[in-house]
């Protein structure tokens, strides 16, 4: 990877790819636990940003309701 962030797709992605390997198996302990490694890291991006976008759809919906209270006020 390089120090560019991934997008959320292309993390997603790139942790499919990395489980399939892990699941395969064959390779030596440093590459196992580089790969492992790097899987964690964009599992914790890829929460960050679902916890992101989860509470941006909450203030959405926050404003939806008090727009319909402040109409029905009205």
């Amino acid at each position: 990877m390089t120090d560019e962030q991934p997008t959320y797709a292309e993390a997603v992605l790139r942790l499919e790819t990395i489980v399939s390997t892990l699941e395969r198996g064959g390779m030596g302990l440093d590459e196992t636990l580089k790969l492992y490694e790097e899987g964690a890291d964009l599992l914790k991006r890829c929460k960050s940003e679902l916890a992101t976008a989860e509470g941006k759809l909450n203030e959405l919906q926050l404003d939806e309701i008090e727009s319909e209270l402040k109409a029905e006020k009205q």
